[in-house]
């Protein structure tokens, strides 16, 4: 049976991740004892503490040195010996020996007050991989790390399960599944970005996935839109042919129609026209679950007063149109209950402000 070995460096800050990485690939070696193929991973904790003839970090260096995975975690700090065991595998990897090194960064909040000059040791490393052309994949939690990191395994050691045979009537659910996921995290997080997954294989597969699938790739889907709508639009735009898949697959679920109307909205391009078609399907289904969807009527609004012409001559709407925008908004207002006023502060909101005093700042209640 082969054994692939796999170095584990990180920070002490990260002991949860590293403990459960380890037990991520614990559970792997169940499933791919079939495969003749095990999993060991060395961790600087393993190591005994006593007096080496060179120094213990240079027996770490030499174990690195023999394995055929680095994997590094960062968050807040990237100590000395954890930098020491990046170079020693980007070494190795120089001269065409030494493991694959894989990075991680932990993409999660911290206080503020518990930042202190480790910092700096963190961006420096960040500068010397970006020199390097090479970039941390983000995670938000244990669960994501388990995720990305046994993709890349399947990819590296088992055959990319997306290039098997086409899905037919005879392939098993749970692989239809697992062929649906694959391919809509590469769509959001590959590498090349949007057209990196063919769109209409994409929608095929999301079709006949089950709904706990579907409802899975909605959520990465919609986390990736809201992290990235305001300040990096190029990359929000990735969601649209997952929206555009889960949207074919379920056309009685409001959530992909509210999202694929959002995303449209807030294109470099902006798409409104269809975006107030998808919002006000997503409403209509959405019925009076008004704590689901908070903002489908909020960016309808934004959607009306975009194509109204008199608008953006800044003139006042017609009388049809200015009832359309009106009951809209106090639809939004009824949405949004008591964080209204808040939301109508928001940059985004500024085309909402000038509609209303350009219309006589009408009453919303």
């Amino acid at each position: 049976m082969a054994v692939i070995k796999i170095f584990l460096a990180s920070s002490e800050e990260l002991r949860e991740d590293r403990d459960a990485f380890e037990i991520m690939v614990t559970r792997l070696n169940s499933q791919w004892r079939s495969r003749d193929i095990t999993f060991e991973v060395v961790r600087w904790e393993f190591f005994i503490d006593a007096l080496a003839k060179d120094g213990l970090q240079k027996e770490y260096n030499k174990t690195i040195q023999a394995c055929d995975i680095f994997v590094m975690l960062f968050f807040t700090k990237v100590g000395a010996y954890t930098l020491e065991e990046f170079e020693t595998a980007f070494a190795e990897l120089k001269v065409g020996a030494g493991p694959k090194i894989y990075t991680y960064f932990r993409n999660d909040y911290i206080l503020t007050g518990d930042l202190g000059k480790h910092v700096a040791g963190l961006l420096e490393f960040k500068a010397r991989l970006q020199a390097l052309k090479h970039y941390p994949t983000l995670y938000r939690n244990t669960e994501d790390l388990q995720w990305q990191f046994s993709r890349q395994l399947e990819m590296l050691y088992g055959g990319d399960s997306t290039t098997s045979s086409e899905i037919n009537d005879a392939t098993p659910q749970s692989k239809i599944g697992e062929i649906a996921l694959v391919l809509s995290h590469r769509q959001l997080f590959g590498d090349t970005g949007a057209g990196a997954v063919d769109s209409t294989r994409l929608a095929n597969v999301i079709r006949r996935a089950s709904r706990q699938v579907r409802s899975a790739i909605l959520n990465m889907a919609q986390d990736l839109r809201r992290d990235t709508w305001f300040a990096d639009k190029h990359r929000m735009e990735w969601t649209i042919p997952v929206f555009e898949a889960l949207v074919q697959a379920d056309p009685r679920w409001h959530r992909p129609y509210g999202n694929l109307g959002y995303a449209l909205k807030d294109k470099y391009t902006p798409d409104n026209t269809r975006a107030l078609e998808l919002l006000t399907r997503a409403v209509d289904l959405r019925g009076d679950r008004t704590y689901e969807g908070a903002f489908y009527q909020y960016s309808r609004a934004l959607c009306l007063i975009s194509l109204d012409a008199k608008f953006l001559a800044r003139r006042p709407s017609d009388a049809e149109t200015r009832g359309t925008v009106l009951e809209t908004l106090r639809a939004a207002r009824r949405d949004l209950e008591a964080s209204w006023d808040q939301v109508l502060e928001n940059p985004d909101a500024t085309d909402i402000r000038t509609w209303l005093e350009l219309n006589g700042s009408p009453r919303l209640r």
